[in-house]
């Protein structure tokens, strides 16, 4: 019945993580994806730990959707969209955690980029912070592999504020 039929998902996956840009004439040359607006990309040689809520615990969450920060990190594994994830960042002296649904899953080369949004909107601040700090540390880790160990964290830190936060989301 079906001979000589075969699936090749090997061209499939070729495209796979990527977007290609439509050509209109006319459409400037920038382009950016509007659906991305206002969410942080963790740093991927930061940790970070999460996972799925169960549907027991997932019904006891009140969801608060008015939050316009999201959060993108990478993963091995698929995450299914719409489910409840818990983010857990240790940073120096704490750890923090953030409640978010699903919203992305981007399939790359080596592992998922998940993209969450969060469900409680007084969460969007700390969130906006605990990844400034992430990102700091990070800056600092290269400096002072690249320029010397006797840097001052606070003249890197400063550096770095006046450098990249501007491009944090606000909300």
């Amino acid at each position: 019945m079906l001979t000589g039929v075969s699936l090749n998902r090997t061209s499939y996956h070729s495209r796979m993580g990527s977007v290609t840009r439509p050509q209109i004439p006319g459409q400037s040359v920038q382009f950016e994806n509007e659906l991305l607006v206002g969410f942080i990309q963790h740093p991927d040689r930061f940790p970070l730990q999460f996972r799925r809520l169960r549907f027991w615990e997932r019904s006891k969450i009140k969801e608060n959707q008015t939050s316009n920060v999201g959060l993108i990190f990478c993963a091995e594994e698929y995450q299914k969209p719409g489910s409840i994830i818990e983010v857990t960042i240790p940073t120096r002296k704490e750890t923090h955690q953030f409640l978010g649904k699903t919203v992305m899953v981007k399939e790359t080369d080596k592992n998922y980029e998940i993209g969450i949004w969060l469900l409680n909107s007084a969460d969007s601040p700390k969130l906006r912070i605990v990844e400034q700090i992430c990102h700091i540390e990070l800056y600092l880790n290269d400096k002072r592999y690249k320029e010397g160990p006797f840097l001052s964290p606070e003249r890197l830190t400063e550096e770095w504020i006046s450098r990249f936060a501007s491009s944090f989301p606000v909300n």
